[in-house]
């Protein structure tokens, strides 16, 4: 074969590999097309976000994706009802949680798939003030610690609800680098957390299934200790 061809295959090859990184790169930045007759500013994206702070009735469990691959870990629920969150993991109760009088429970296993309860006080805990029950925002909101530009980028459907897009990226950054949240424009709560690096080419993608108003009082329902060899830690002053 002649140096000709040689160069013209190779020149086809190297087209052929441009045109699909080109076409990937579009796929996986692609959300849809949006409405953007409704603008937010950042100011009100963070009061929407704090809205969705306070939600009293809620189900969610987070199931993460890198590109277009599944990532399988172990299933992590939370239920959420009247400042009371229980986390659950393969049916296997994590921690049981009330906002209304600090106090935490958590379940640790022991061996022979035999558990332990500790009891302490939310007091001892550094609690995140940006965060939706676990589900951080502090990028959007705090502009002092992370340096992040903002942008909204519309309205879509998502999961049978209206949801609003915003796209934060650091000022030393590419844009292309960035992350994006879907927010609902309802009550506030983020449905989905998308982060792309590597010049853009890798995305992970969270979605954060969440379930309305269906938690009931049995849902989260405080567990009996008596189940369970308990340590109690309450650090209360005077004990």
């Amino acid at each position: 074969m002649g140096k000709k061809k040689i160069f013209k295959v190779l020149g086809i090859i190297l087209s052929i590999i441009l045109v699909a990184l080109i076409v990937y790169f579009i796929m996986i930045h692609f959300n849809g097309f949006l409405n953007k007759d409704n603008s937010m500013t950042r100011e009100e994206t963070i009061k929407l976000l704090e809205k969705g702070k306070e939600y009293s009735n809620y189900y969610y469990a987070p199931k993460d994706k890198i590109l277009f691959l599944n990532i399988e870990e172990n299933k992590t629920e939370y239920y959420i009802k009247d400042n009371i969150v229980k986390c659950v993991n393969n049916d296997q109760l994590l921690s049981w949680t009330d906002y209304n009088n600090n106090e935490i429970i958590n379940i640790w296993e022991k061996d022979n798939n035999k558990y332990y309860a500790t009891v302490s006080s939310l007091e001892n805990y550094n609690e995140n003030n940006e965060s939706q029950r676990g589900f951080d925002y502090s990028i959007i909101s705090n502009e002092e610690v992370f340096n992040m530009n903002f942008e909204y980028m519309g309205e879509k459907a998502y999961e049978g609800r209206t949801t609003i897009l915003v796209k934060v990226w650091n000022q030393d950054s590419l844009k292309i680098n960035s992350t994006i949240f879907y927010i609902d424009k309802e009550t506030g709560l983020i449905m989905r957390r998308i982060d792309y690096t590597a010049l853009g080419f890798l995305k992970m993608d969270c979605n954060r299934n969440v379930k309305f108003d269906i938690v009931t009082d049995n849902d989260i329902q405080k567990p009996n200790l008596e189940e369970y060899d308990s340590d109690f830690l309450f650090h209360e002053e005077g004990k």
